[in-house]
């Protein structure tokens, strides 16, 4: 009948859940990390008419809304953790004094503002995804919406069940104690996103890298200082076992330990 193939399919979307991942790493999808939608100013730009995003071949990524960066991309990944725990559309609940702990942000009362910010920011912004060899799209909101109670400090915060699609075209597991260790060095983090989700990381010129974080600096000089002290950092902290640009073609190329996963991949590849 016709209420027993509705009762089937809900139970059957209710069940719709990210992959899961280990408490030492958060999931992005692929695209997230190789674009400039999260990207590496702190500076807001209002898109007000639907605007492609730089990214790599093989994706197109629109958005309208204000413009999200790291520091919103650090609360997304934290809420997307608590929510592979469950089906998707169920609701996630947590406090803003403990999400603001493990972001390793302050809890005063500018804090919970920032947090109230990005979370309208990422329930505002419509992101389109298309992915250009498929020829599908995906569109929505990263946050589907939320429940604030303020005398308790308790949020409770929605996804849709198609986020489930954006991972099943493809996701990285970032080591948080790395990303953490980065601090507010926005650049150093898109870039530890960007090669995570490479297993054998391409060489890149400066200035296209420039172009897919998103950077706001005009002067590429200016830029390849910022990527230097950036990389020294992602070396300090393990991320990276070393880099060069190459002064001719003035691109970057580094030396990374793949993941266990990645070792796989390359493996199956060869």
């Amino acid at each position: 009948t016709v209420a027993s193939i509705a009762t089937s399919s809900a139970t059957a979307a209710a069940k719709i859940m990210l992959p899961f991942w280990p408490d030492a790493a958060r999931s992005v999808p692929n695209v997230f990390l190789r674009s400039a939608l999260f990207c590496i100013s702190d500076a807001r730009i209002d898109y007000e008419t639907r605007t492609q995003i730089a990214c790599v071949e093989g994706y197109e990524v629109h958005f309208l809304g204000k413009s999200l960066s790291q520091t919103d991309l650090d609360v997304w990944e934290m809420l997307l953790h608590l929510a592979r725990l469950q089906p998707l559309g169920t609701e996630v609940e947590f406090t803003a004094h403990s999400l603001l702990k493990e972001l390793g942000r302050g809890t005063s009362g500018k804090h919970h503002d920032e947090l109230k910010e990005q979370l309208m920011r990422l329930i505002g912004g419509a992101v389109e995804i298309t992915w250009t060899k498929e020829k599908k799209a995906f569109a929505g909101a990263l946050v589907s919406s939320y429940f604030r109670d303020d005398e308790t400090g308790r949020y409770v915060v929605k996804f849709n069940q198609e986020m489930a699609t954006l991972y099943g075209q493809g996701h990285t597991y970032i080591d948080w104690n790395e990303r953490q260790a980065l601090g507010q060095n926005n650049l150093a983090k898109w870039l530890h996103g960007f090669y995570a989700s490479h297993a054998a990381p391409f060489a890149y010129k400066v200035s296209t890298l420039q172009r897919l974080c998103g950077s706001t600096v005009e002067r590429l000089g200016d830029f390849r200082k910022m990527l230097r002290l950036a990389l020294a950092k992602l070396v300090e902290i393990g991320a990276f076992t070393g880099w060069e640009i190459e002064p001719r073609t003035d691109t970057l190329t580094i030396q990374k330990t793949p993941t266990g996963t990645q070792q796989r991949h390359l493996r199956r590849k060869k």
